[in-house]
């Protein structure tokens, strides 16, 4: 690699040398393209469907979470104790009835823990339940 240190008059050249800067850029452009879609990925790996379609009022639903180990999560909060999540589950169902509950549950996770935490929310009031799933990766 060859190195210029002035021009013929003896003056330093002025311009910058961005190739290092290129380098930089690119490689951050490529870690962010490789950890955004995993950050996005939730904790909850949804069982397929092969008509699953996006909620109309998804923002508006009440979001309960069971991720493979059992453990509920309300709206993003996770809750220790199961008789506790659900106690509030009531509470908060029991005060809208009309807006829609949302189940997600993961594929691991068993029938008895999903129909329990359906019995609890059609014991809440809840006039509106629906289960998450995804759409099957097209081959």
């Amino acid at each position: 690699m060859a190195m210029n240190a002035g021009n013929r008059d003896g003056g330093t050249i002025a311009s910058i040398n961005v190739t290092p800067m290129a380098d930089v850029m690119i490689v951050l452009l490529i870690i962010f393209m490789v950890t955004v879609p995993l950050l996005s990925q939730g904790k909850v790996h949804l069982p397929p469907a092969a008509h699953a379609k996006e909620g109309d009022k998804k923002d508006s639903a009440f979001v309960l979470e069971i991720d493979a180990r059992g453990q509920l999560s309300i709206e993003g909060t996770v809750v220790g104790d199961v008789t506790a999540a659900l106690r509030e589950v009531a509470e908060r169902v029991g005060a809208d009835p009309v807006r829609p509950v949302q189940i997600k549950a993961d594929r691991d996770v068993s029938y008895r823990s999903v129909a329990a935490v359906l019995d609890a929310c059609r014991g809440a009031g809840a006039e509106v339940l629906s289960l998450a799933t995804e759409r099957p990766a097209v081959r």
